[in-house]
């Protein structure tokens, strides 16, 4: 991950709170696999293709604690990999295409409130 993505994992990191739950994580990387207009201006210009995503997703689980197979999983298709895989974030995002799975824009944002005015920047 270059320099630029490491920002944006500290930032979601240290946005999300510490009890941050399975839907909620997966909401999140929904709406950022459908727009990215819910981060900070700095983050714009990020290429945030589905792979970094994922691979961001999959720290931010680890980082979080959250059980590496949730029982909600099923409901994104995502029950073939451990949250903690990259594969798992995949099957997520691939679950707007193939189940219709809209994400929750506002509730997304609402996570994402600033913490640090560095990454406003």
């Amino acid at each position: 991950m270059d320099d630029n993505l490491e920002d944006l994992f500290s930032y979601l990191n240290q946005s999300l709170p510490s009890d941050i739950n399975y839907r909620e994580l997966s909401n999140l990387c929904l709406t950022l696999f459908c727009t990215i207009s819910i981060l900070p201006k700095k983050f714009q210009p990020l290429e945030l293709n589905k792979e970094n995503l994922a691979i961001i997703f999959s720290k931010i689980a680890k980082e979080k604690e959250m059980s590496s197979y949730p029982p909600t999983a099923s409901l994104y298709g995502a029950s073939f990999h451990n949250s903690y895989d990259k594969g798992h974030w995949l099957e997520v995002m691939a679950s707007v295409l193939k189940l219709g799975n809209e994400p929750d824009t506002k509730e997304a944002e609402r996570l994402l409130l600033p913490t640090d005015s560095s990454f406003l920047v």
